[in-house]
């Protein structure tokens, strides 16, 4: 009984990455579609670059999400052992190789199209160049998402530190290690959430982040054109 439970558990697991993957992918195919139409559609682009950009920016952002996706599984899956009914170790394992996977394919996938995607921009010197406003909806889209994702985490987080002080009053379901074990995760998701945001702000310039302080990259220092 204990190994149908257990390969129900990673069928399941197996689903839920191959429904987040085609998400992702729709997302990507989206995000691609919006930086090469509707991102300056009307400006001249006399170097040609804009669709490369395009491609390159475009990837990175699928890649990430997938990498951050296989990063969430993991901690999930190991913090789960945590529970009171943890699946059994052979699960967990299955699991958190699934999510290794898609860190290690989505977090290559995503350095190689972004170093090359400011590569590229870096080689315009114009700051209003097509291939640098490319990179810049790129920023602002992962920033965006980043900010959705922490506002929502925030708040199931500070809800289940209630739940984890006053689990009566708050009608916590489980053991207070269960909901434990959800406060790991939800900051677990706040902290990577947020160390993307920051990242991918370090490369705007000064005058378009969020938080005008903390470090540039090399991409992030042109002056931006009003």
């Amino acid at each position: 009984m204990s190994s149908i439970s257990s390969g129900i558990l990673g069928s399941s697991a197996v689903f839920i990455v191959i429904v987040f993957l085609l998400l992702i992918s729709s997302a990507g195919s989206i995000m691609t579609y919006v930086i090469i139409v509707i991102a300056n559609r009307a400006d001249p682009d006399p170097s040609g670059k804009r669709p490369m950009a395009a491609y390159l920016f475009g990837g990175s952002f699928l890649s990430l999400w997938i990498a951050y996706m296989g990063s969430i599984i993991v901690v999930e899956a190991l913090v789960s052992l945590m529970s009171s009914n943890a699946p059994s170790t052979n699960t967990v394992a299955r699991i958190v190789v699934v999510g290794f996977l898609m860190v290690l394919v989505g977090g290559v996938a995503h350095v190689i199209h972004r170093q090359r995607g400011l590569a590229l921009s870096d080689s315009e010197t114009d700051p209003s160049s097509p291939t640098k406003r490319v990179m810049r909806s790129y920023v602002a889209a992962v920033s965006f998402i980043s900010v959705l994702i922490v506002l929502i985490s925030a708040m199931v987080l500070g809800y289940l530190i209630f739940q984890l002080v006053a689990p009566g009053v708050f009608g916590a379901t489980g053991s207070r290690v269960d909901t434990l074990s959800s406060v790991i995760d939800s900051v677990y998701i706040v902290g990577a959430t947020a160390f993307v945001f920051f990242a991918h702000q370090a490369l705007a310039p000064a005058a378009l982040r969020l938080l005008s302080r903390g470090s540039s990259m090399p991409s992030a220092t042109a002056n931006v054109e009003d």
